[in-house]
């Protein structure tokens, strides 16, 4: 691999990665409330959301990077930034503001606009979008528990 399309690949990774470093800032915090909580069944233990989204962030990022490597698509780049802008906006939303409602319609949100994504990719580069799809069933896992944890408490 050449020294500039490692750099490119790391860029990619490091924009993916914006919605986990601008997130933890508000769960530490509300860990308390969080445990709180009446948690769904298989709610995973709490160490595994953030090397579950760390990695998830690197795919992500990994994707972009390859759909994008020959020259950027508008309206995929749109859906990216807009996916890592719903991303980024969760965690304070359902952490920060402790709001159920509001964590719920934004995951939703999200799993639907990555459906357009994970097409848009998918229209660029194939192996791009299948990149993506671990990252689609960890949000829909993520929705259920959402969900879940707003119809319980």
């Amino acid at each position: 691999m050449k020294l500039i399309t490692l750099f490119q690949w790391i860029v990619w990774v490091a924009i993916a990665q914006l919605p986990g470093i601008l997130g933890v800032q508000f769960v530490y915090p509300n860990m308390t409330w969080y445990n709180s909580l009446i948690q769904p069944r298989f709610t995973p233990p709490d160490a595994v959301f953030g090397i579950v989204w760390a990695v998830l962030y690197v795919l992500l990022g990994t994707g972009a990077f390859w759909a994008f490597r020959e020259k950027l698509h508008s309206r995929a780049m749109m859906l990216f930034i807009g996916q890592l802008a719903l991303n980024a906006c969760w965690t304070p939303i359902f952490f920060g503001a402790h709001s159920l409602t509001g964590g719920l319609i934004l995951i939703v949100a999200m799993l639907v606009e990555f459906i357009f994504l994970l097409r848009a990719f998918g229209k660029i580069n194939t192996a791009s979008a299948w990149l993506l799809t671990p990252y689609g069933a960890w949000l829909a896992f993520a929705t259920y528990l959402t969900a879940a944890t707003w119809w319980l408490n």
